[in-house]
This record gives structure tokens, C-alpha cells and sequence, in this order.
């Protein structure tokens, strides 16, 4: 299915399976996606996902040949197959030694993930995910091992309960790689931190038995910019929520955006449909083309999009009555093109997504941030310190 899933699998069961005879020498290790089948040859070539290089496999002599299904996190469901059943697209975890040609490997033994076994998987784990239910965490009760967590509703914030036994899997996003996701347990999870939930729920949305729970000490914040660093690495805001400042550090993959005043405006009516923008920002919300283009395109961001798209949370409604998702805003965002820290100036209202570090809040990691949203927090001034909560999870992308 994914990488850190195929990963898991073999880190964790496979050596067992591959030591039927202890080898003279070491084992490499390879790990990654089939593009070429060479049967005659009998040979694979694999794209490895650590180096991003292409090795040859020779399975000729291959011992051990052995399919397992996604998502498997050990080897016990394992079926024996025959080279012939390997193709393009399939996920191995190759283990041989170096033969005396450059980049290739006598296999001694393959476990496969099938390609086609994999796109389903995370079709149906995407459609899961996008139905899942997204909040945040006010309290955690070990001891019931259920978790209470407050959850955006059409009609405002609501509690909700979640109830947790030994078959319910948890999984974190731990705020030093907040892209890559790892098994965790309940006793991980902490007030604050925004969590995602695939189980039954109850009729009325109250209770939820899950059966995964994906968490992570992300925090969303509006705020104003108060200073940008010298480095080009920081800059410091004032939460609208609490009036304290608020460190901000941004890095490689922090992603800066700025909406244009058409979508500002549109986003602005969804959170409150009696909003009225200023005469000039209404006259030029269509932008070119008389509504057509610019209305069309937000109109195919609020639709929808692949599944993956930061923050895609499925039903949840957004507030004010306008039905709208935390998923189609933040995939809406995902059309907006990237700014520079430089384009940001002091005094620019900002809504900031990242990961917390330490306990007290006020260190951020910024993995997104968005300007020209003035006219969405003056349509619901008293909502303020919240109204970027309601844009859904961005920082959990659905796990690959």
C-alpha cells in the first residue's frame, strides 16, 4: 500500500522468514517499485525507494518467493508465488548479495506487495479517510480508553466520544517528520492534539467506535505578523485567539500562500453568509472573464479533488451554514500558487498550520501558511482564534 506501511511489514517480520540458512556474508537490503520485467532473463529491475537508483534482480537462484497483502504487518498470511508473478508496478523487499555487475543483485529472497492489490488499497483507504471523522482533543481517558474531541458541525462545534479497544489502531504524526506517519498507541495522544477517526458512528455523530486513529500535535492559529527574522527562517505573530507571540520557524517544506481577493471573499461568505465585502473587492471578485474563469476554478477546487490533498477531512460542514468542508477549502488551497516570506510584510493577517513545539505553544513549526485572509476574519471577528481550525487537518495527508 505505502511506504511506511511495506516498511513496517519487513523491519518488522521479515528476517525471520529470510534465514533459513544463515549466509556467509551479509544481505543487502532493497526496498522499492518494480519498472521492468525481464522474463527470459530472469531478471526485475527495481527503482529503490531510499536512493531513488535502479538495481537489477537476478531471481534465478531466488530461494524464497513470497506475496503478502496490504497492510499486512507480518509474514503469517504469506503465499508462495513463482517469479513469473512479479510485474510492473509491485512493491518487493529484495534481500542478496552484490554480484560482480555494477547495481545488481542475486535475490535470495522477494516478499511482494501487488501493484493492483496496493491501488485498491488506498483507494479504499482514501475513501475511508475522506469520511473520517476530524477534531480536536479536550480530554483522554486511559483507563476506559476512550478519547473526547471536539468536532466542527454545520450548526458549531460539538463534543464527540471516542471509543477505543485492543483491535483499534493508532497511528501519529510525530513533530520531527510530521509527513510520515508511525504506529503509536492511545497513551500518546494529548489534549489539543488534532486527531482523525475511520469507525461506526452512532446515529447521532456522538460516539464513534474506531478502528483507526490518526493523531498528531498540530495546532492552527489567525494571527498578525509582527516581525520577520533577518534569516528568512522565522518570523514572529500575535495569536488572535490569546493576544501572546507566537516563535514561528519555517523550513523546506513550509508551504506560504496567499489567496486572491475573489477566493478571500468567497471563503469569507461560506463562514458567514452575511458578510458584505467592500464594493471595490466585490466589483473585482470574478476576476477575468466575467466569473467564468475564476468562478469555474474555485468551483473545481470545491468539489473535490484526488484523494491525498492536505486536509482532505470528508462531511463536517463548515460554520455560518454554508456547507462546506474542511476538505474542499484546503483542497481549494492547494490551487493557490506559493508565495516567498518576502512577499509577507508586518501587520499581515495570516492563518498558520505546524507542528507544536514544546508544551506551552509558543514555538511553531509552520508546515503552512496563509495570507490575505483580512476579509475572512472580519466576516467572523468573534470566531477569530478558530476559524483556521475549520480548514481540516492540513498537515495529515492521507498515509502512502
Amino acid at each position: 500500500m505505502t511506504a511506511w506501511i511495506i516498511s513496517l511489514v519487513f523491519a518488522a517480520s521479515f528476517p525471520a522468514a529470510a534465514q533459513d540458512t544463515p549466509p556467509k556474508q551479509p544481505l543487502d537490503h532493497v526496498i522499492g517499485a518494480v519498472t521492468a520485467v525481464d522474463a527470459s532473463g530472469q531478471t526485475i529491475t527495481v527503482k529503490e525507494d531510499k536512493t531513488g537508483t535502479s538495481q537489477t534482480i537476478v531471481l534465478a537462484n531466488t530461494k524464497t518467493l513470497l506475496k503478502v497483502e496490504p497492510g499486512a504487518k507480518d509474514l503469517k498470511s504469506a503465499v508462495r508465488i513463482t517469479a513469473g508473478d512479479l510485474e510492473v508496478g509491485d512493491r518487493v523487499d529484495v534481500r542478496g548479495m552484490k554480484t560482480d555487475a555494477p547495481d545488481t543483485l542475486a535475490a535470495r529472497s522477494v516478499v511482494l506487495m501487488s501493484g493492483r492489490d496496493l491501488q485498491q488499497a488506498h483507494q479504499a483507504q482514501a475513501a475511508a479517510w475522506q469520511h473520517a471523522t476530524a477534531g480536536t482533543v479536550t480530554a483522554v481517558d486511559a483507563s476506559s480508553g476512550t478519547i473526547t474531541i471536539t468536532v466542527v458541525a454545520a450548526d458549531g462545534p460539538k463534543p464527540a466520544t471516542i471509543e477505543t479497544s485492543r483491535a483499534t489502531e493508532f497511528t501519529r504524526y510525530a513533530p520531527d517528520n510530521p509527513k510520515t506517519p508511525a504506529p503509536s498507541q492511545l497513551g500518546q495522544i494529548r489534549v489539543s492534539d488534532k486527531v482523525r477517526v475511520i469507525g461506526d458512528k452512532s446515529d447521532d455523530g456522538a460516539t464513534i467506535k474506531a478502528q483507526r486513529v490518526y493523531s498528531g500535535a498540530f495546532r492552527t492559529l489567525s494571527a498578525t505578523i509582527s516581525s520577520i527574522g533577518a534569516d528568512g527562517k522565522s518570523i514572529t505573530v500575535k495569536d488572535l485567539a490569546t493576544k501572546k507571540p507566537v516563535e514561528v520557524s519555517l523550513n523546506d517544506d513550509s508551504a506560504i500562500r496567499k489567496l486572491p481577493p475573489f477566493m478571500a471573499n468567497m471563503l469569507a461568505r461560506r463562514f458567514n453568509p452575511n458578510y458584505k465585502p467592500p464594493a471595490d473587492a466585490a466589483a473585482g471578485g470574478q476576476g477575468p472573464g466575467g466569473g467564468g474563469a475564476n468562478g469555474g476554478w474555485a468551483a473545481r477546487g470545491a468539489s473535490g479533488g484526488g484523494p491525498g490533498a492536505p486536509g482532505s477531512a470528508g462531511p463536517g460542514g463548515g460554520p455560518g451554514g454554508g456547507g462546506m468542508r474542511s476538505g474542499d477549502i484546503s483542497q481549494m488551497l492547494e490551487r493557490v500558487p506559493k508565495i516567498t516570506l518576502a512577499d509577507l510584510k508586518q501587520g499581515d493577517a495570516v492563518v498558520i498550520s505546524g507542528v507544536a513545539l514544546g508544551a506551552d505553544n509558543a514555538h511553531l513549526l509552520a508546515t503552512g501558511i496563509i495570507a490575505g485572509v483580512e476579509p475572512i476574519l472580519q466576516s467572523a471577528p468573534q470566531r477569530q482564534g478558530s476559524v483556521g481550525g475549520d480548514w481540516g487537518l492540513g498537515e495529515m495527508s492521507v498515509p502512502q
